[in-house]
């Protein structure tokens, strides 16, 4: 299997996600148009905090954003965006299934995902 990796928010112009020329007309406003999009806007804020990551996208499946723990290389993962088929609304979600926040709200996903990657393997979700 063929996977390409890139540095994220490599073309992002800004941590508030203002790619608006990007935009397919369908897209609302503040919300990203895509996955690619969405997880750009989503490592903006992650490297604004000290964070490694690097957008996958292997042939055939879901691109996804890798993140590594600054202190811990070992502590890392995979998050996904995904439009939900009810709200067309674009959310994230962590590999293992777990939803994280909506795409319009980068910083508040951010700050779930250092949450989650930071407490202990057998400690309680964040609330």
């Amino acid at each position: 299997m063929s996977v390409t990796y890139r540095p994220a928010h490599r073309h992002a112009r800004s941590a508030d996600g203002s790619r608006a020329a990007s935009r397919p007309r369908h897209a609302r406003a503040g919300q990203p148009a895509d996955p690619l999009a969405c997880l750009d806007i989503l490592a903006a804020h992650l490297r604004a905090r000290g964070w490694t990551t690097y957008i996958k996208t292997p042939a055939g499946r879901l691109a996804s954003l890798y993140v590594q723990v600054p202190h811990h290389r070992a502590d890392c993962g995979d998050i996904v965006a995904i439009p939900d088929r009810t709200t067309d609304d674009w959310w994230y979600w962590f590999s293992w299934a777990e939803r994280i926040a909506p795409a319009r709200a980068p910083a508040a996903a951010a700050e779930a995902i250092i949450a989650a990657c930071q407490r202990p393997a057998d400690g309680p979700p964040a609330p």
